[in-house]
């Protein structure tokens, strides 16, 4: 099964119900309830949630979402080994940096983000937007069919 890492940009689509993105975004979320794909997502990852949507929705409906959609997502790895990595490279958003490395370490094939900066590195993992995501994870399945 595809493991496929969630940036914050994605859960906060569906935590704070953002109308411009949350079609594409809780589509490849319900791609991971319906256990076509397994979600990762970092702990970096459900602290910003809380921080960014308490600001939009409200402090306990922050957490409520967070832990509706925690119950599909699997949080990664962020330790030394992760800083440590993240620290080689003069890297222009070290937070994109950490949540890279999370995801390789829990070894995901793909980093599904809206940030159209895309800081990650483009060499190690696809980094797809969920529209992107969507369309390939479509052809992809349609081939045996």
């Amino acid at each position: 099964m595809m493991r496929v890492f969630l940036d914050t940009n994605i859960l906060l689509d569906i935590i704070e119900e953002r109308q411009s993105f949350l079609l594409a975004s809780a589509n490849v979320f319900d791609l991971g309830v319906r256990k076509q794909i397994q979600l990762f997502a970092s702990p970096l990852t459900f602290a910003n949630c809380v921080y960014s949507a308490r600001r939009n929705v409200g402090y306990p409906k922050a957490l409520q979402g967070l832990k509706l959609l925690k119950q599909f997502v699997k949080a990664t790895t962020m330790d030394d080994n992760q800083v440590s990595c993240a620290l080689v490279d003069d890297v222009p958003d070290f937070e994109d940096r950490l949540q890279f490395e999370s995801a390789i370490a829990a070894q995901c094939e793909v980093i599904v983000t809206r940030d159209k900066k895309r800081h990650f590195p483009q060499d190690r993992i696809p980094i797809l937007s969920p529209e992107e995501f969507l369309r390939k994870f479509n052809l992809t399945n349609n081939k045996g069919k």
